[in-house]
């Protein structure tokens, strides 16, 4: 969990960093003040279910894709309720929220997996 945390905070920062200089430099008419509540929110987020499925995969390794799936659409449910209330709070700023959230999700899932397909690897040898 230790490894995971760290890799995903300098994900996080990293794309926090690319994100000030697009919005700063690029596209500054795009930026929208929301973006690192977002950033840390999917941090927060991702880094508990990670913490979930690692305990479910010590304990059970058999009902584990199961619950991954139940948990990947729990996510998704969450994400997008999160994105349904931002666009209808802030209707200016909904293409480059939608546009950011579906990076950093993409982002983090990548690394998620990953990770977590590593601990199960390990865990059937």
């Amino acid at each position: 969990m230790k490894n995971f945390t760290i890799k995903l905070t300098a994900i996080t920062l990293v794309i926090g960093i690319i994100g000030w200089l697009v919005f700063s430099l690029f596209l500054p008419q795009y930026y929208f003040p929301a973006l690192p509540f977002l950033l840390l929110f999917l941090y927060l987020v991702t880094i508990s279910i990670h913490a979930y499925q690692l305990n479910l995969a010590r304990k059970d390794l058999g009902k584990f894709p199961r619950t991954i799936m139940l948990v990947t659409f729990i996510k998704l449910i969450l994400y997008s309720t999160v994105a349904i209330v931002y666009i209808a709070l802030d209707k200016e700023n909904a293409i480059p929220f939608v546009i950011c959230l579906m990076v950093i999700y993409l982002v983090f899932t990548f690394v998620e997996v990953r990770e977590l397909a590593r601990v199960t690897r390990s865990q059937q040898k």
